[in-house]
């Protein structure tokens, strides 16, 4: 089947294939560590129950750590792509189309309409782990709990680079895998702003629904007490 899309969609789909697939993994690693040690670092070092004697709520405390692993997980994201960005751009013999794709990629539009989708993601991630954790009674049982999951986060992100998968109605409402999808659309310039507004709503969806099962599990004082 032969594309007839012009060149410069073709070029921002395929940028935009593989490009979700590296910053949804700098999120999930960037939010991983800082995660591990601000709940499981804190209880396996005695400091947690200092920490839970402060005049702040449980919640409130919760939610600042939410926050700090959050912005770790933006912050590794964006240097990762600007990065990235700049290495590929700085390249000799870079064709004008791609030139352009790129120049289209640190504009302002395309940077917001990332950052929308970005940090309730980071948030989402942030929430997960903290839950997960908690559980944990060392840094290393904690690697060892919130590993797996990277598989489960890198799936969804690899799938939006296989052929005849698409954004619709139903893929946007698909974690990790709307957001791919959803690169590739707005890199391409071809993004329905119906579909970006359910996916933007179904990430801050999740991020509340991550945050709220990470609060009752933190709320649980065999959580976070070390026994």
């Amino acid at each position: 089947r032969y594309d007839i899309a012009p060149k410069k969609e073709q070029l921002g789909k395929t940028v935009g294939g593989f490009l979700p697939y590296l910053f949804i993994i700098f999120c999930f690693s960037g939010c991983m560590y800082p995660a591990i040690d601000l709940i499981t670092g804190e209880k396996e070092r005695g400091t947690m129950e200092t920490l839970l004697t402060v005049p702040a709520s449980r919640f409130n405390i919760l939610i600042g750590k939410v926050i700090a692993i959050s912005l770790v997980g933006m912050a590794a994201a964006v240097m990762g792509i600007l990065g990235l960005l700049a290495a590929v751009k700085f390249l000799p013999d870079i064709p004008a189309d791609m030139l352009d794709v790129l120049s289209n990629m640190v504009s302002a539009k395309f940077v917001f309409m990332l950052l929308a989708m970005l940090i309730p993601l980071c948030i989402f991630f942030a929430g997960i782990l903290s839950a997960m954790v908690i559980k944990a009674k060392s840094f290393k049982e904690a690697q060892s709990i919130v590993s797996p999951f990277m598989f489960i986060i890198i799936v969804p992100a690899a799938m939006a680079m296989m052929p005849g998968i698409e954004l619709s109605w139903k893929t946007a409402l698909i974690p990790i895998l709307n957001i791919a999808l959803a690169t590739k659309e707005i890199i391409a310039g071809t993004i329905q702003n119906g579909h970006y507004i359910a996916i933007v709503m179904s990430l801050i969806v999740l991020a509340i629904i991550s945050v709220a099962i990470s609060y009752k599990q933190y709320s649980k004082e065999g959580m976070v007490l070390k026994s």
